[in-house]
Parts: structure tokens; C-alpha cells; sequence
């Protein structure tokens, strides 16, 4: 079964992909649509880490909790930006 612990840095990675993709986009070197699949399959990895949030210790909760909702305010920051740039 799959952990918070390994499947966190999968999605902070995927962060700060989409972060380097927005660039790219804002460069217009990179069509929007690999940065929004990019941010789809981020909200996708988030989705799944709150579902396992629950399987952690009681004491690691919050903490956890606090991390995925600050990699989500990341990921909605990169679309609203994305999208002011589309093309």
C-alpha cells in the first residue's frame, strides 16, 4: 500500500514541474495544454494523498494535511497564471 511519505515528493515534484512549465507557457516555448495536464495530474496525486492522510499517525495528520493543501494553493496559483497566458 501506498504512504503519504512516498507518494509526497511524487507530487512536489510535479509541483515544481508544472512551475517550470508555466515559465516555458509565459515564454511562449510551451503550449498551455502540457502545463494543464501537468496541473490535472497534480490535483489527481493531491486527491489521492488526502484520502491517505488518514492511514498516518494521528500526530502526523495536520502536518500532512498542511503540506498538501500548500502544494494545492501552489497548483491553483500555476493554473491562474497558466490561464492568463493561454494560447
Amino acid at each position: 500500500m501506498t504512504s503519504v511519505v512516498e507518494l509526497f515528493p511524487k507530487a512536489r515534484k510535479l509541483c515544481y514541474d508544472a512551475r517550470s512549465q508555466l515559465r516555458s507557457v509565459e515564454n511562449n516555448s510551451a503550449p498551455s495544454s502540457s502545463l494543464f495536464f501537468s496541473l490535472d495530474e497534480l490535483e489527481n496525486q493531491l486527491r489521492l494523498l488526502e484520502g491517505l492522510i488518514q492511514n498516518e499517525p494521528p500526530g502526523q495528520r495536520e502536518i500532512w494535511r498542511r503540506k498538501v493543501n500548500e502544494l494545492r494553493v501552489e497548483g491553483v496559483e500555476i493554473r491562474n497564471r497558466g490561464k492568463g497566458v493561454e494560447h
